[in-house]
């Protein structure tokens, strides 16, 4: 799910739905080639907007007995969802999305390979290969792309030519694309740590925990503000530490509350912050949306539902809205009241006796 420009892209298998801030469906965008036929294959991540434009990645399954998927990227019109081009060069699934600069779009595949095409043609700038499988969204910076590898590698990469810049070693893979703020990255693993990494040479700041790994992989992207870093791993508890230093903020960390007969609250995705940063917010695989004071970590509300949630939700001013699956809605919005000690729900996509096409 990407919002831009007031308007919701969310990746709906064979088609990208837009969505207006109300909920009202504005457009769908089903590719197709000169003959009419969807060769993107279905579609499961964020697309990457740009002006008149949209770049996916999708796969489209064998039809034999022993045939093989194949991943695509394409470049679709952002108003006829016509392919201008297609890229299909990479052996195994696209797991998230790319990234646009410039003239340049970059995007890690779990061939261990990352991919970085040129917008306009398609064509392949280079490759570079990693040691395991390329899970997350990069992020790039002027003329660097970060981005982590399952090979427990975070990489800084030259825009022009892919090559390594620096690389940092953790003891777990990095599944999670790094937030910047200030020349530092911060970034989760699957080694149960957070870091604090020096943007420009790939020196450690810190790490979190500092004595000996946590107990649960933080998967999801953190949420920095200030002087203040939110990380939450994949059983909800959720930190906040020190933005220079990596030491707890709060007392002891906060545990989402988990639904009657759970152990625990799952998150795959990363928390958000409210745009005054008093309220963080979290999706949760058991369906509820959580709302946490950041002053102290206590829960103000969770708001269930009967879907999924894997991804950081997205916030724009006063409403927060969540991607879902396996439920009724595919994306709802709530409105924050009273500076989000409260809230309420404005609607859901689809309504109520609508089709739609993805899970």
């Amino acid at each position: 799910m990407t919002l831009k420009d007031g308007k919701i892209y969310v990746a709906d298998l064979e088609q990208i739905q837009v969505l207006g801030t109300d909920g009202e469906l504005v457009q769908s965008i089903v590719p197709k080639d000169s003959d009419g036929k969807n060769t993107a294959g279905s579609i499961y991540v964020a697309p990457a907007i740009g002006e008149d434009y949209l770049i996916v990645a999708g796969q489209t399954l064998g039809g034999g007995l022993f045939s093989s998927a194949t991943n695509s990227v394409v470049k679709l019109d952002i108003k006829t969802g016509e392919i201008i081009w297609r890229f299909g060069d990479a052996k195994s699934q696209y797991i998230e999305g790319g990234a646009i600069s410039g003239d340049t779009f970059v995007i890690g595949n779990s061939d261990g390979n990352v991919y970085a095409l040129n917008v306009d043609t398609g064509s392949l700038k280079w490759t570079f290969k990693t040691g395991h499988r390329v899970w997350a969204t990069p992020l790039i910076v002027e003329d660097t792309v970060y981005i982590g590898s399952m090979d427990r590698n975070l990489y800084a990469l030259s825009l022009s030519d892919g090559e390594v810049l620096w690389k940092f070693s953790a003891q777990g893979a990095f599944a999670s694309t790094p937030v910047l703020q200030d020349g530092i990255l911060y970034v989760g693993t699957f080694g149960n740590r957070v870091y604090a990494i020096d943007a420009d040479d790939g020196t450690e700041i810190w790490r979190f925990p500092q004595d000996k790994p946590g107990d649960n992989w933080f998967w999801g992207s953190p949420a920095v503000d200030g002087d203040a870093v939110y990380a939450v791993d994949v059983k909800g508890t959720v930190y906040k530490l020190n933005a220079e230093t990596g030491e707890e903020i709060w007392p002891s960390a906060s545990k989402l509350t988990p639904k009657k007969d759970e152990k625990d609250a799952p998150v795959r995705g990363g928390p958000v912050l409210t745009e005054d940063g008093n309220t963080l917010l979290i999706s949760s695989q058991n369906g509820n949306l959580y709302a946490l004071d950041t002053a102290d970590g206590s829960q103000r509300w969770s708001a269930e539902s009967d879907g999924k949630g894997y991804v950081t939700p997205v916030v724009d001013d006063d409403v927060v809205y969540e991607a879902q699956i396996h439920g009724s809605y595919r994306v709802r919005a709530l409105e924050l009241l009273d500076g989000g000690e409260r809230y309420s729900e404005l609607w859901g996509y689809p309504t109520p006796g609508e089709s739609e096409t993805g899970e």
